[in-house]
């Protein structure tokens, strides 16, 4: 879900060191073979209750990387319905008719009416409403739906932290992941992170 004042110009990979970004795991999505099958990420889930989320989002993330530092690309319909999950559990983004080279940098709206065009920033801040989406099950297109719930996230407005005994948190929604998201839907889209940053929140560590 892109954020009401970033609207798109044209309207609308974990270990090893050949993807050039460090992290802990082997399977990387840019290595999964088109002869796979795939499954749409949302009916993966449902069939895999104990799903590793972290390590799905952390694939998404690395492809996004990917986009944005050697493709420079904007991806521009960062959500659930456009990741798949292939047979050994990497999930992958699937083309999109969206996506836009790099034509401007993020920089902060000067005044709240500005509609600012698409960057890499509104990956971003997608990006952050799909992890937000795995782990909790909210679909924020829900809340795209309600104009009064729009009013308030534009205006900065984020979602409330599930709590230590929720579903979200025991599948491992975690300090740092939620740090990340929080930085991500920043009502500037100069203070969001970079993919690469976003990327390691996904490492795995002991916390809780």
């Amino acid at each position: 879900m892109a954020n009401a004042t970033e609207v798109s110009t044209r309207n609308a990979s974990s270990g090893g060191s050949c993807d050039g970004y460090d992290h802990e795991d082997n399977a990387s999505p840019l290595h999964a073979e088109v002869t796979d099958s795939l499954t749409p990420l949302r009916d993966y889930l449902a069939r895999n209750l104990k799903a590793d989320r972290r390590l799905l989002m952390q694939h998404v993330a690395i492809q996004l990387a990917m986009y944005h530092d050697v493709q420079k690309l904007v991806y521009g319909d960062v959500k659930m319905a456009n990741v798949m999950v292939n047979e050994h559990g990497v999930a992958t983004l699937l083309k999109s008719e969206k996506s836009a080279p790099i034509t401007s940098h993020p920089r902060a709206p000067t005044s709240p009416e500005e509609r600012l065009p698409m960057t890499t920033a509104t990956d971003l801040y997608a990006f952050a409403w799909l992890v937000f989406h795995v782990y909790t099950d909210v679909d924020p297109q829900a809340f795209a739906r309600d104009s009064k719930t729009m009013n308030l996230i534009a205006s900065g407005v984020k979602p409330n932290r599930p709590g230590p005994q929720t579903v979200p948190t025991l599948r491992g929604l975690n300090n740092k992941i939620w740090e990340m998201l929080l930085k991500c839907w920043s009502i500037s889209p100069i203070e969001r992170p970079k993919a690469t940053e976003v990327l390691h929140a996904f490492d795995l560590d002991l916390e809780i």
